[in-house]
């Protein structure tokens, strides 16, 4: 078990994964500067760069010969609580939480991408992608007022999917990839081992609620097999169609719990003992409908509609082999939809610029809203172009703005045996907004 969460820390220190997820919930859009450009709009469409395999495999179907794309995306996520309140249970007076509202939780991050492509025949090809399609790093400063819902959260992937198309005929292209996809968790947070001796009676020894602040943290990895299938078609010159499908992967995630700064009495108890934990982690399955139409010699309008099964994700459970009670907090997430539109226009001969906008619904409901992931409602902004520096090669760069909703956490300590008793009532505003900047390089052999 060491031994594989090593090897997962070592494979995220060599990719630098992490950082705020800039689609709604975990997911990660960005695996392509030229999709980037104009919001992914098209994405599922579009089939003239390697890097288009990721949104559908059937893409794979429409380029020539033998080519690569090297990725690279800049995220820089701002995610603060603008006002907030935490109090304790009832049971343990309903005293202030002291402290202050944690900084900026959002954690900037390097996100890269690498696509392969190979032309068997006018009817095969066959590709590999090396991708990050979900990760997220919230990070609180430790007197945060919300420290025993959240300091840390973390989450990092790596999918290796071989890839194959099918074009039977000039205007259709069916395609299939095999996701393979590694996935390493941690969160933490603070324990109020005050609260705790309080309740256990060590009170006359000086253990009182807020006096003793610990940390408990959670980390395990595991690797999930899925796929996605896809077509492009082509009904008339110049209109290409797309549609996609990727499957759910079903993690079950092993590694250890522990915790650090309980007192003695409580140190040895079956509620802070170091121990094995494991979790469940799905990563949604999504459908999603893409259209690229040539207008004149120049303009390409693009559009993409996508669905999100976020409703999978209903809690956050760890089970503790030391035989303490599970840790729960309920997500009950919703399914989303996400909508982008945009243009491309070529400038000249070797030089496209484009643009596009989109909106990106939140999987999170206010009732239940978490500190680790304060999601709201997102709204893009995109602007790209890609430069054909030699014949073989073609460089992309790209930028976004994401303006997001405002983001409330409501969250209530209802006493023991409930899922948030010793974290306290948080009342949290948030605002948030991200910037990316994305550079890319395809190569034609």
């Amino acid at each position: 078990m060491l031994h594989r969460r090593l090897g997962a820390a070592a494979m995220a220190a060599l990719l630098g994964v992490g950082g705020e997820a800039a689609a709604s919930g975990y997911a990660l859009r960005e695996q392509s500067a030229v999709g980037q450009g104009s919001s992914f709009a098209g994405a599922t469409a579009r089939a003239d760069d390697p890097s288009f395999m990721f949104f559908n495999p059937a893409a794979l179907g429409y380029l020539a010969g033998y080519q690569a794309s090297l990725v690279g995306s800049y995220i820089r996520p701002e995610s603060e609580v603008e006002s907030g309140v935490a109090t304790r249970a009832a049971i343990l007076g309903g005293s202030r939480i002291t402290g202050g509202l944690g900084g900026d939780a959002g954690v900037n991050a390097f996100v890269p991408a690498v696509y392969t492509s190979a032309q068997l025949s006018p009817e095969w090809a066959i590709g590999l992608s090396v991708t990050s399609p979900f990760g997220l790093v919230t990070k609180y400063d430790n007197d945060f007022i919300g420290r025993y819902h959240a300091l840390t959260s973390t989450l990092r992937t790596i999918n290796v999917a071989p890839t194959v198309s099918y074009r039977p005929l000039p205007w259709l292209s069916i395609g299939a990839s095999l996701q393979i996809q590694h996935a390493y968790a941690r969160i933490s947070q603070a324990v109020d081992f005050g609260a705790a001796g309080a309740l256990a009676g060590l009170g006359p020894f000086g253990i009182l609620p807020g006096t003793r602040d610990g940390r408990g943290t959670v980390r395990g990895d595991d690797i999930a097999v899925g796929w996605t299938v896809g077509a492009v078609w082509e009904p008339q010159d110049g209109t290409r169609v797309g549609l996609s499908f990727r499957s759910a992967l079903f993690h079950k995630l092993e590694g250890d719990a522990y915790f650090q700064g309980a007192p003695g009495p409580l140190a040895n108890s079956v509620n802070f003992r170091n121990t094995d934990g494991k979790a469940k982690l799905t990563t949604p399955e999504s459908l999603s409908f893409g259209v690229a139409q040539r207008v004149g010699e120049r303009w390409t309008l693009l559009g993409d509609v996508s669905w999100t099964n976020w409703s999978r994700f209903r809690e956050l459970r760890v089970d503790f082999e030391s035989g303490r009670a599970p840790s729960v907090s309920s997500q009950n997430w919703r399914d989303t939809w996400a909508l982008a539109l945009g243009a491309e226009y070529l400038v000249a001969d070797g030089l496209r610029v484009r643009a596009g906008a989109a909106y990106d619904q939140s999987p999170a409901r206010d009732a239940f809203r978490t500190p680790r992931i304060p999601d709201s409602d997102r709204y893009w902004l995109s602007v790209g172009a890609s430069y054909q520096v030699l014949r073989n090669v073609e460089l992309t760069a790209a930028y976004t703005h994401i303006f997001a909703d405002d983001a409330k956490v409501r969250l209530r300590d209802r006493g023991p045996g409930t899922e948030n008793f010793l974290r306290g009532n948080l009342d949290a505003n948030y605002s948030a907004s991200v910037d990316i900047v994305a550079v890319q390089a395809r190569l034609a052999f």
